[in-house]
């Protein structure tokens, strides 16, 4: 009895995982359930992310961004659309329609003049590496209160800011196809 609960001792032991490698495996199946119901959250919502372009120029205006993607037969995406970037690819808390603590509002005012008002949340924001983590991404939704900002997407924090339309330091491109 005693050589078979050794047999059973040392085999639990040679098939055991580390506590480490236990975290890690956790770590993938958490990764994994959280990619999932993204999934399940788009398709439940019917929700369609933009297919951003990578950035095709740094250092601009966004009346100089409008131009390039205009040039291009593309449009900047707006506000709500970089925030379902952050929120869908980047795990961000994201957009509510309704108020919530530690929601910002964010108004804004479509190409076409329609309002675009929504809460937004960058809590838990996972950065990109690379450029898309370094720049800030212009869209086209105006500030109501002054034709001279516009929103953009800081890819460092993942958060959506108010600015003027005339700033170029880390403003960066990327269009989305025209709807």
């Amino acid at each position: 009895m005693k050589s078979f609960i050794a047999i059973v001792v040392v085999t639990m032991a040679v098939f055991a995982k580390s506590p480490l490698a236990q975290a890690q495996e956790c770590q993938q199946r958490l990764d994994e359930a959280e990619r999932q119901i993204r999934e399940l959250q788009q398709q439940v919502t019917g929700l369609t992310l933009p297919k951003l372009t990578g950035i095709l120029k740094s250092s601009v205006s966004q009346y100089e961004a409008e131009r390039i993607c205009r040039d291009r037969n593309m449009r900047l995406p707006t506000a709500r659309e970089l925030a379902l970037v952050v929120q869908y690819e980047h795990g961000a808390e994201g957009i509510s329609e309704t108020k919530k603590d530690e929601y910002r509002l964010i108004r804004g005012t479509d190409g076409a003049g329609n309002p675009d008002h929504f809460y937004f949340s960058n809590k838990g924001y996972k950065r990109p590496a690379g450029h898309l983590g370094n720049h800030w991404f212009w869209s086209s939704s105006v500030h109501p209160d002054g034709s001279n900002n516009t929103y953009k997407l800081d890819g460092y924090d993942g958060e959506i800011y108010d600015v003027s339309r005339t700033f170029t330091y880390f403003n960066a491109v990327r269009c989305v196809q025209s709807r």
